[in-house]
């Protein structure tokens, strides 16, 4: 039996430095790995098309962005099965631009959008806009005041191997 890709620890330290700095060369990634320049391409490819990863991007600031507004939105809405209705609503909300992310979650709401704005005023006129995709739909909004740090996806480690790197600091 083939062991899964991310219990390779030369995969897990792939990913790692990858997520840290996505625009490192494979040269430079090989030295820092201790492996051929081949072996780093052959890896990065492999989890590449399993889907470990999933793209690389840059992270741009909502505030740099003239967006300093940021706030989690939870929306419930009435569920009518509808396919075609629920189709056009999801590309809807795909197609703001300001809406970040979108999960569907458990609970009393039905998603939990990532939502920027220029004002408050702006956040104000997108709320509308969500509301308006369907009957029934409500929102509750938290702003975000100050964000702490931000993760550019879970890390390929067990949680173990983060506490002893951190004790030894």
């Amino acid at each position: 039996m083939l062991k899964p890709l991310m219990d390779d620890d030369l995969n897990r330290r792939l990913v790692e430095t990858l997520q840290a700095e996505g625009r490192i060369s494979h040269a430079e990634l090989a030295e820092r790995l201790g492996v051929s320049r081949p072996t780093v391409i052959d890896r990065v490819k492999r989890l590449e098309e399993s889907n470990i990863i999933e793209g690389y991007s840059a992270r741009v600031s909502p505030a740099a962005a003239l967006k300093p507004v940021v706030a989690f939105v939870a929306v419930r809405y009435r569920a009518n099965n509808d396919e075609a209705l629920e189709q056009k609503f999801w590309r809807a909300i795909e197609l703001e631009p300001d809406v970040l992310e979108a999960h569907t979650v458990a609970g009393e709401d039905c998603l939990l959008l990532k939502v920027v704005a220029d004002t408050p005023l702006g956040m104000s006129e997108r709320l509308r806009r969500i509301r308006a995709l369907g009957p029934q739909v409500t929102t509750r909004t938290t702003v975000v005041l100050q964000t702490h740090f931000q993760k550019p996806g879970p890390s390929p480690f067990p949680a173990e191997v983060h506490i002893r790197k951190a004790a030894r600091k």
